[in-house]
């Protein structure tokens, strides 16, 4: 499963995309040259939608927490 944790203000909060696709979201909402929001999940189990605010100045870390593939299986 696709999996990003994303750290914001000493927060972690998760998403079902790929760091390259919040990657994205944020260059693109930057790129309007005005405040945005990135809509994200916050929390284990029973997640809660939240929005982080994303502008120039305010750090953002993403860390991919994909699940590991599965290891390949060797026929005999």
């Amino acid at each position: 499963m696709t999996r990003t944790t994303i750290n914001y203000d000493g927060q972690e909060y998760v998403v079902a995309r790929s760091a390259e696709q919040v990657k994205g979201e944020i260059h693109d909402l930057l790129g309007k040259g005005e405040p945005g929001w990135l809509v994200v999940n916050r929390g284990r189990g029973e997640l809660q939608k939240a929005e982080l605010l994303i502008a120039p100045g305010i750090p953002v870390a993403l860390v991919d927490t994909s699940d590991p593939a599965a290891p390949e299986t060797v026929n005999p």
